[in-house]
């Protein structure tokens, strides 16, 4: 089952966020679908194993939200900015960028845009060893 979620304190310049920590198979799945809304300083980091070509869409969500990528360093990588639900499943599309990552971080859409976020640009946070 689920369980609950841990929270990871993540930084990004001077803007402190409490993200939900997907640490399982089963949470790493379901993300943020279903939810209506997102706190003001909160999120989503989802932590791969391995880094790779991860790709994120957005079926059953009720919100847009913005999608950031970061590598191994937690540098950004790539940002899905203001991404919109899927309406149905055969007009929702995977968003897989070309650079390979290690983690993604789900915000509140309009989030990356507000604070300026850049490819290059570094989130700051730990996470404990994963079983995934």
């Amino acid at each position: 089952m689920s369980g609950a979620y841990a929270k990871v304190a993540a930084h990004f310049k001077k803007k402190s966020f409490s993200l939900e920590l997907a640490d399982t198979f089963w949470k790493m799945g379901r993300g943020l679908m279903g939810r209506g809304s997102l706190a003001v300083n909160g999120g989503m980091l989802f932590v791969f194993a391995e880094d790779g070509s991860h790709g994120f869409w957005m079926l059953n969500m009720k919100m847009s939200i913005d999608i950031i990528w970061l590598d191994g360093n937690k540098r950004i990588v790539h940002i899905w900015r203001n991404a919109e639900p899927c309406r149905s499943i055969f007009s929702c599309k995977a968003v897989t960028p070309e650079k390979r990552s290690r983690y993604v971080v789900e915000l509140r859409a309009g989030t990356a845009k507000k604070l300026g976020m850049e490819i290059g640009d570094r989130f700051s946070f730990s996470v404990p060893q994963l079983g995934i």
